[in-house]
């Protein structure tokens, strides 16, 4: 097994690597908004001359997460680039349909950014959709069993399900919840048709890494999930260290020091092995 070292700041091993694809939700963010602690982070690395991609599962736009950003005044040029699932989503939507052009929302309507700027259009009917989409739950909806007449009746009719991401369940106002891509997979037990489009996919990997200067090699990603970074950061025969105060939080623990033990047996089940185990993501 693959060990896994534990430390308090990110400066502790930054000096071994020149690039770092940073996730968001659950790194970048804690509580309801975006974490102080970890944009100093993002800033001390870029002054240490290390390059920053961005690589979230989020259904926002680039645009719309660098404005988050902007809103907090965090400077952009600390970043090499953003890449979203929803900016993702919106380039594969605009110039493919291979799904057709009407499409149902599951989840809420702040993401349909993804079809701006495209002839899609949304019904209320699912007998009038050509395929459903989801990008996020709804507030008011966050449990599976909200959507089970939905998923039943997109069943029947044979849609397929688009979804931004494959997570099913996210760090959010400092609690874990649901995320799109556990709709998304119980569609697919059910025997629907669905098609995921974020973390882990190599392709969209790939294009992270493409975003690196040419003499930028030795890679650190930094993510709080076993199935999407861990994973993602073994696809990419990178380093990775796992923010421990994520979606895993109630397994390994909400204190200063991560539980290394459990990250093991975490490893273990998931066969997703994190270099590194931070509980959250500081200097």
């Amino acid at each position: 097994m693959k060990q896994i070292t534990p430390i308090v700041g990110i400066s502790k091993i930054i000096t071994l690597y020149e690039g770092i694809i940073c996730g968001f939700d659950g790194v970048l963010t804690k509580g309801n908004g975006i974490s102080s602690e970890a944009l100093k982070a993002l800033k001390k690395m870029s002054e240490a001359g290390k390059e920053v991609v961005l690589l979230s599962n989020s259904v926002l736009r680039v645009r719309e997460m660098a404005e988050m950003l902007e809103d907090v005044n965090f400077d952009l040029r600390v970043l090499k680039a953003i890449i979203t699932a929803g900016e993702i989503v919106h380039y594969k939507l605009k110039n493919t349909h291979q799904y057709g052009r009407k499409y149902y929302n599951l989840g809420t309507p702040m993401a349909e950014g993804v079809f701006a700027g495209s002839d899609y259009q949304k019904v209320d009917d699912l007998g009038k959709a050509d395929f459903v989409f989801i990008g996020d739950l709804q507030s008011s909806k966050m449990d599976l069993d909200d959507y089970k007449s939905e998923l039943q009746e997109a069943l029947s009719l044979r849609l397929p399900l688009v979804c931004v991401g494959a997570d099913v369940s996210k760090h959010m106002s400092g609690e874990v919840c649901l995320s799109a891509g556990a709709v998304a997979e119980q569609y697919a037990v059910m025997g629907g048709e669905i098609k995921t489009i974020g973390k882990p996919d190599k392709d969209i990997l790939l294009y992270a890494k493409e975003a690196f200067s040419q003499n930028v090699s030795k890679i650190l990603f930094v993510g709080d999930s076993f199935s999407s970074d861990v994973r993602s950061a073994a696809l990419l025969q990178i380093d990775c260290v796992l923010i421990s105060k994520g979606i895993h939080m109630h397994t390994l623990g909400e204190g200063y020091i991560p539980d290394v033990q459990k990250a093991r047996q975490l490893a273990i089940n998931y066969d997703a092995y994190p270099n590194y185990l931070i509980s959250g993501f500081r200097w």
